[in-house]
């Protein structure tokens, strides 16, 4: 696979084409209205093509800035992000990823990563490349990050957004990964960040999503994560 970044504006029809049609294959209660409108509502898309020039995978991101404590906080939104079963275990959807974002949070001096989870594949990203993020298995929260969280969850999602469990708790028929997309099983669950992830969003199969955050600053990253990402 090959990774490119594009402004939103400057995807092709057919593109957006192949990228509803790939949600579609993966996720159940797709709705091709509410797939544009938040595609339109992003800034940049990352699409994977493979050999052949088909695409085979996709994430878009919106710039944001929240407030907390009176202060502006800049981060990075992730949408819809899929990538195709051929390609699982693949990293390059990461390393254009980081190599975008970490030079574009260096004009910042904090800059961070604003992500919801309903899948443990999507979760276990974080601990993969990053040795601090939230929330964490054995870690409470802090209170700093627990309020950047809160805000920009909150304003994504200010009707379903539950502080109390730092879940988003759709009100309506949404979005969910089908059945063997990414099933928590008896061999899954003994690991301990699926373990969190599952016991913090115990409705995920249902399209809960957990919020989550990441600092985009380098060292934060794990070790191999420099190797993997920047090479």
């Amino acid at each position: 696979m090959k990774g490119k970044v594009i402004k939103i504006n400057e995807a092709a029809t057919a593109d957006i084409d192949a990228m509803y049609a790939l949600m579609d294959e993966f996720y159940d209660n797709m709705d091709r209205a509410v797939f544009e409108r938040d595609f339109y509502a992003k800034d940049y898309c990352i699409i994977l093509r493979n050999d052949e020039g088909r695409l085979v995978g996709f994430t878009t991101q919106k710039v944001m800035t929240v407030t907390v404590d009176g202060r502006e906080i800049h981060g990075m939104f992730s949408g819809d992000t899929i990538i195709h079963r051929d390609y699982w275990g693949d990293t390059e959807l990461f390393r254009v990823w980081a190599q975008f974002w970490f030079p574009y949070a260096e004009q910042y001096d904090e800059f961070y990563w604003f992500l919801i989870c309903k899948g443990y594949k999507t979760y276990r990203i974080l601990p993969l490349f990053w040795r601090e993020f939230y929330p964490k298995c054995k870690t409470e929260t802090p209170e700093y990050e627990r309020k950047i969280i809160d805000a920009y969850a909150s304003l994504l999602y200010p009707d379903e957004y539950n502080r109390e469990t730092g879940v988003i708790e759709y009100r309506h028929v949404k979005d969910r990964l089908k059945p063997g997309v990414a099933d928590i099983d008896g061999r899954r669950i003994k690991n301990k960040d699926i373990a969190f992830f599952n016991a913090v969003n115990p409705h995920h199969a249902d399209g809960n999503d957990l919020a989550c955050l990441a600092k985009i600053d380098r060292s934060l990253l794990r070790r191999h994560s420099e190797e993997l990402l920047f090479r």
